[in-house]
């Protein structure tokens, strides 16, 4: 084979920066920047949150997010200002002004896998909370209700430990 004079070839570029350079060029650049909010969603929002919910489109600077439940749906509501302030960390201050709460049926992640257990299912008490519950519902005499007050017991305990943990690993974001 005959070598060519044509020179070395630039090192190539990634696709996705040649694609946000195409939309750039065409005047897309700034839709393209506000839709990252869908890449950075369950960043933003928390992995708990995140599958409970799916942002939907942007129309002049409202994401609008399907939510599973209405009480997730209360729920995102109180924390509106945080998901806003978290959205604004990651795509710049004008980029989402609103969240417009929908309820639906939340499709799965594309992935196909199911997401584990939530870590505070995982959680096991120690003999000292078990006495705290038994204490707790010692007076209970209907069965079915101490079986079902031991049970939202149980899970309030495991929660919390776990809220605990999250807290105690998590860097220090208090201190803006």
């Amino acid at each position: 084979m005959k070598k060519t004079d044509r020179g070395r070839m630039p090192r190539a570029l990634p696709l996705g920066d040649i694609l946000e350079q195409y939309l750039t060029e065409r005047g897309l650049g700034e839709r393209l920047h506000k839709y990252r909010a869908f890449s950075c969603w369950k960043q933003a929002v928390g992995p708990q949150v995140a599958a409970q919910t799916q942002p939907l489109r942007i129309r002049d600077g409202i994401l609008e997010v399907r939510v599973a439940h209405p009480v997730w749906m209360q729920q995102l509501q109180l924390l509106k200002p945080r998901i806003l302030a978290r959205l604004a960390e990651h795509l710049g201050p004008d980029a989402i002004r609103d969240l417009y709460l929908r309820q639906g049926r939340v499709e799965a992640p594309a992935s196909g896998a199911q997401s584990a257990a939530p870590s505070w299912k995982t959680i096991r008490l120690n003999a000292e909370d078990e006495q705290r519950i038994a204490a707790a519902l010692a007076a209970v005499v209907d069965a079915e209700l101490r079986r079902q007050m031991e049970r939202v017991m149980r899970r309030q305990l495991q929660l919390e430990k776990a809220r605990r943990a999250a807290q105690s690993s998590a860097p220090d974001s208090s201190a803006s």
